[in-house]
Order: structure tokens, then C-alpha cells, then sequence
């Protein structure tokens, strides 16, 4: 019966079970319309699809493309394959795997799997690098999920609670990618609208990592007195929540609001409470990670302050828990650089120079973010060594590689980056020829 069409299936199944239209049709859709479903004359839309299913006693996807439960059962097989190979950061075979999962005729009957393997599909275009199609792949997923069509459906096959998981983690996916392309008026307004949407349903975990990402936009745009009240009323409704994962999640960006209004205590108290709640959740990569980030936070906002030899320690460390946990290569080199930061904050050029140059050998392929904080780092480097034309190679690599992630705002930046170091330089013509690069793009 699999290769049937709608037609021939609905009536097989129909004379199957022994019933007539007109017991098929009511209550429902009219039995003209059953009658026209049958002869082939139009073809069911989803809702009527769902019924006649609920009448003939099979499942929807069975009804609609002649899908059995064993089948279904397979291509949520091959999602969790898909979402294995994500996370442990074989993105190209993840996103391989999503796209073929993305053309089964199937999905269409299949709400909860279409959206996990466009979510999927989705955060492996943003770990390419290729932000702005995971951008519009999240925008098209969010806004299906918010149709009343899609929570209709939830409340039917009951699984409100987790469709509104899924809908904010979608919400938290595009909020986080505006962010890091630099648009971080769509990023906020992303999360203030999922905000004003979930809050009144309650607070989750998940709700509490949106509004972190929130907070970590407001950070970026320097918004100090929103980014405080903020951070104040995230930690309360984590500590009321009363989950590690939530308090978790507050703590780490409270955290960097503290390092920026110069609150050292606060923010050390902040982090090591995230830290210690980390480590029970039993997730060695997750405690890596947020290890790095800690480390990260005082490197960028507590340089005054910092206490190097605590920073060293803890990236030490962090790099020993990312490779044990075989966490993705860029996590890896991303921790790898904050090293040679390090290096660099202490007066060892060439040494940070050393590493940075093997870390770059290691990202062989990689793109995105972490090229250009790897592009960003040998500036800084060879600009300490004064090795000024190879700065101006690794700064204009790092402008490059943001344009290809249409971070066309801070592409601006790293082309002014790129200015100055001409102008140093003494080399005025191609001073110009950088700035009107910025130029560009901050116009476009």
C-alpha cells in the first residue's frame, strides 16, 4: 500500500475496517469532500489528512504518504544520528544527513520531527559559518511555531510542553546567530519578543538560557543600566526555579555584567557557583566550556584587574576537560588562542606567536568565529613583534572572513582595523582603500 496514492489508500483502508463515507466524513469534513478525497479529484490538506487518519485507525503519515509507525520510527532514527554527529562536531555529515532527512514527503505530517530537523539543519549552517542562511532557516521555523495552526496541533497530540521547549530553543538559536553577525537590534528584539511570549507560561530552563542570550546582547551593545536590572532579575527567577541548569545559565553572563561595572568579588563569586553547579549535571564538555568562557570574561573586561596566573590555570584546565570530552575543534582552538592571549598579556610575543601559528595549523577548514579570533590574535601578535605587513595580512583575513559571514558591522570595525595599521605603516593609499572598505560595509 506504499505506493499508493491518498486516494487508493483512503478507500482501501475505509473498505478495510467496513464503514461508508458518510461514518468516515462525520463528524469532520463533509462527505462530498471524503467522496472527491477518494475519487481522486482533490488531495486532503493537513488537518483533513489528521482526521481521516483518527477514522480509519492509523497514524497520519500513514494516511497522507503510506508511512508505517516502523518508518517513522526509522526517520527519528536517523534525526538522533543526525543531532549525535552536531555534537560531536562532524558538522558536514550532520548537515548532509539533515538536508536528506529535509526532502522525506513525510515531514509534512510530521510537525515535531519537520521542526527538529530544520532546527538541526539549522545550528549546522550556523557552525560553518554560514550565519545568514541559519538565520532565515530559524526565522521560517519561529514563525511556524508561533502560528495558533501549531499550537493547535500540540494541544492535540499533547505535547504542549514540548513544543514550547522546542519554540524557544528555536528563538534562542536566531537570537544567538543575529548576535554573533553583530545585528544585535534583531537579536534583542528576537528575545524580547520569545520573552514576552513564554514568561507568562512560567518559567523553564530553557527560558532562563534564552534570556541569558538576551543578556549577552545587551552586554555587546553596552546598554549598562538594561544589561544590570537584567542580570538582577535573571539570577532571581533562576534561584526561584531553583535548577542548576538555570542558576547556571543566569550566573555565566551576570557574571561578565559584574567584570564590566568592576564588581571582581561578584563576579568571581558568580562564576565559581557556575562552575561548581556545572560539574553535578554531569557534562565534563559543558564544564570545559563554561571554564573557557570564565577565563574569556576576564581576559575582556578585567584586564586591569586581571589576575593572570588564575586565568592561565583555568584555560590550562579547560583545554585538558574540552579534549578529554572530544569536543569540537574549534572549542578546542578557540581555548587554544585564549592561551596565547595569555602569552601575549605577559610579555611573550614570540611564544604566543608559536602557539597561535599551530593553533591556526589545527583549523585547517574551519571557518567562522573562530578563524577570526584566530586572524585577530596573529594581528595583535605581529603587531607586538612589529612585524607590521603580516598584521596587516592576518587583520585584513579576519575582515574577509566577517564579510563572508555578512557580520558586515563588525566587519566595518575590522576593516578600521586594518586602516590603522596602514596608517602606521605610513601607507596612505592603501589607508584609503581600507577605510572605504569599511565604509561599504557599514552602508550595506
Amino acid at each position: 500500500m506504499i505506493g499508493k496514492s491518498v486516494s487508493e489508500r483512503s478507500q482501501a483502508l475505509r473498505q478495510q475496517h467496513d464503514m461508508t463515507v458518510p461514518q468516515v466524513s462525520e463528524p469532520g469534513p463533509p462527505e462530498e469532500e471524503v467522496s472527491m478525497i477518494e475519487r481522486d479529484a482533490r488531495d486532503p490538506d493537513v488537518a483533513e489528512l489528521r482526521i481521516l487518519a483518527e477514522r480509519l485507525n492509523c497514524p497520519p503519515a500513514f494516511a497522507g504518504h503510506g508511512i508505517t509507525d516502523q518508518q517513522v520510527a526509522g526517520l527519528y532514527a536517523r534525526m538522533k544520528h543526525a543531532e549525535t554527529a552536531l555534537r560531536a562536531g562532524e558538522v558536514e555529515r550532520a548537515g548532509q544527513e539533515f538536508a536528506r532527512l529535509g526532502t522525506e514527503s513525510a515531514l509534512g505530517l510530521l510537525p515535531d520531527l519537520r521542526r527538529r530537523v530544520g532546527y538541526g539543519s539549522a545550528l549546522a549552517l550556523e557552525a560553518t559559518g554560514n550565519r545568514p542562511a541559519a538565520i532565515e532557516q530559524l526565522r521560517m521555523l519561529l514563525e511556524e511555531a508561533c502560528s495558533m495552526r501549531a499550537e493547535i496541533a500540540a494541544v492535540l497530540a499533547d505535547v504542549e510542553a514540548e513544543f514550547r521547549e522546542q519554540r524557544i530553543s528555536i528563538a534562542l538559536a536566531l537570537c544567538r546567530c543575529h548576535r554573533e553577525v553583530g545585528e544585535l537590534q534583531a537579536a534583542i528584539q528576537v528575545g524580547e519578543e520569545a520573552l514576552d511570549r513564554e514568561e507568562p507560561l512560567g518559567w523553564t530552563d530553557r527560558l532562563v538560557e534564552l534570556a541569558s542570550t538576551l543578556l549577552a546582547a545587551y552586554i555587546e551593545r553596552g546598554d549598562r543600566e538594561r544589561m544590570t536590572q537584567f542580570a538582577t532579575q535573571l539570577l532571581e527567577e533562576a534561584d526561584l526555579l531553583g535548577s542548576s541548569r538555570a542558576i547556571v545559565a543566569a550566573s555565566w553572563n551576570s557574571a561578565m555584567v559584574a567584570h564590566i561595572l568592576g564588581d571582581f568579588l561578584e563576579a568571581d563569586h558568580l562564576s565559581n557557583r557556575a562552575l561548581r553547579l556545572q560539574a553535578t549535571l554531569d557534562d565534563p564538555l559543558a564544564v570545559g566550556r563554561l571554564r573557557m568562557c570564565m577565563a574569556v570574561h576576564a581576559l575582556l573586561y578585567a584586564v586591569e584587574d586581571i589576575d593572570i596566573e588564575k586565568v592561565d590555570r583555568m584555560l590550562t584546565t579547560a583545554h585538558a576537560e574540552l579534549v578529554a570530552a572530544s569536543a569540537h575543534p574549534g572549542d578546542i582552538a578557540s581555548c587554544l588562542l585564549s592561551l596565547a592571549r595569555v602569552d601575549l598579556l605577559r610579555g611573550r610575543p614570540e611564544q604566543a606567536l608559536d602557539r597561535g601559528l599551530k593553533t591556526v595549523e589545527r583549523l585547517a577548514g574551519v571557518v567562522g568565529p573562530v578563524a577570526v579570533e584566530a586572524h585577530q590574535l596573529l594581528a595583535q601578535v605581529y603587531q607586538a613583534l612589529g612585524r607590521v605587513e603580516e598584521a596587516v595580512v592576518a587583520q585584513t583575513g579576519a575582515a574577509r572572513e566577517l564579510e563572508r559571514m555578512k557580520a558586515l558591522r563588525r566587519a566595518s570595525e575590522a576593516w578600521m582595523a586594518v586602516a590603522d595599521l596602514y596608517d602606521g605603516a605610513g601607507q596612505p593609499d592603501q589607508r584609503h582603500a581600507a577605510l572605504r572598505q569599511a565604509l561599504t560595509c557599514a552602508e550595506l
